[in-house]
């Protein structure tokens, strides 16, 4: 993570990342995200939830992200409403292990939002696009 110190004469770094995984030398998926120094988790994250999970797209994205920036020492983990209804917060159960472990916890708002572009090949002959926009901010993904 980038934790950014607020200095004098000093402006703050301000960046998007994005992430393009390749299978077998192709281009499988393309992950992006906007939201300072919480892009990085929250890529890694989505990632994650895809690629090693086997999320499907949609769920990779919704589900609730966890993100820590070093100073001050807090887990920080979602808990909210986006702007179309959707609730995130991270479980109950996974709260209590990680506080167990000695993490100091504390809920949070509005942190890095994805969109996720997978190509999903049903054979060697035919493939799709799936695309999902975050729901935290309200998006929705176009495509033809």
């Amino acid at each position: 993570m980038v934790y950014q110190f607020i200095l004098p004469s000093v402006a703050l770094c301000s960046f998007f990342l994005r992430h393009m995984p390749l299978q077998g030398g192709r281009l499988k998926a393309v992950i992006g995200a906007a939201g300072g120094s919480s892009i990085p988790a929250a890529i890694i994250q989505v990632f994650q939830n895809h690629f090693v999970k086997g999320k499907d797209p949609l769920f990779s994205v919704m589900a609730p992200r966890y993100y820590h920036l070093l100073y001050p020492n807090v887990l920080y983990y979602e808990s909210y409403k986006s702007v179309i209804g959707d609730q995130y917060e991270a479980p109950a159960q996974t709260r209590a292990v990680l506080k167990k472990k000695g993490h100091k916890l504390r809920a949070a708002t509005g942190w890095a939002i994805c969109t996720f572009v997978v190509l999903e090949s049903e054979n060697s002959n035919s493939s799709r696009l799936v695309a999902v926009s975050d729901p935290r901010k309200g998006g929705f993904p176009a495509g033809y």
